[in-house]
């Protein structure tokens, strides 16, 4: 007997990260990247394949604090596609928060197997820049002087996402460059005399924090992610 499409089971992607994954409250939530990426795959792969994308995004997380949860919050789903999201919290410079570079790329090491084990895909993502003027957390402190300001740690942290990504062959969604970019177009167009501040980038990145993506830098941000799992064939079953 012929199965319908409404009694077909959806597919489940976890989306695992921190506040900027979560988007609420500095989002609506059917603005944040998650449920942009259900809506565009339904409409991409159905009415044969149904998507159902699930924000497993904790506000203020770091790695450590999200690989405690990732049994419950990711695992138990049996996706099939998890994007991993984390850092901007490992940068932070309150002792509980801070999490070293190393411990860092390992974190993202330990997420990788064990999701692989279980069966699921893994796409990497890169933390968002901070725009420096506008981020009054780090404004607060001169512990980030020592790199030159918040988002060249953050940068930093970047980095070792996509070495860590490399080393593991796994797919990598670059999203930290994929603003970066939307800053040097905007010095192209004379809209900023230098993208290095970021600052032009406040349609897409909160002006009242410096770190948070607005609906319009969530919706930049789906973009990209559909751009890798379309490109990268992540959800393909070779049919």
């Amino acid at each position: 007997m012929a199965v319908s499409v409404s009694e077909q089971p959806e597919v489940c992607i976890v989306c695992f990260g921190d506040s900027v994954t979560q988007g609420v409250p500095h989002c609506a939530p059917e603005d944040t990247f998650v449920a942009l990426l259900q809506r565009r795959l339904n409409q991409r792969y159905g009415p044969q394949r149904r998507f159902r994308t699930i924000n497993a995004g904790v506000s203020g997380e770091n790695s450590a604090e999200g690989l405690l949860r990732i049994e419950k919050d990711v695992l138990a789903h049996n996706p099939v596609l998890v994007t991993v999201e984390f850092g901007l919290n490992d940068i932070r410079y309150e002792p509980e928060k801070s999490i070293s570079e190393e411990a860092f790329a390992e974190n993202l090491r330990t997420m990788y197997r064990l999701l692989a084990a279980a069966g699921s895909r893994v796409l990497f993502m890169t933390p968002n820049p901070i725009i420096n003027i506008y981020h009054p957390y780090s404004q607060g402190t001169d512990y980030y002087q020592r790199w030159g300001g918040c988002d060249q740690l953050n940068a930093i942290y970047a980095q070792i996402v996509r070495q860590v990504a490399e080393e593991l062959d796994c797919p990598l969604c670059d999203i930290y460059a994929a603003f970066v970019r939307k800053a040097i177009e905007a010095e192209f167009l004379g809209e900023t005399f230098d993208y290095r501040d970021l600052s032009v980038l406040g349609r897409y990145i909160s002006t009242r924090d410096g770190v948070h993506p607005t609906a319009a830098g969530q919706l930049f941000m789906a973009a990209q992610l559909y751009a890798t799992i379309v490109e990268e064939r992540l959800l393909d079953t070779g049919d």
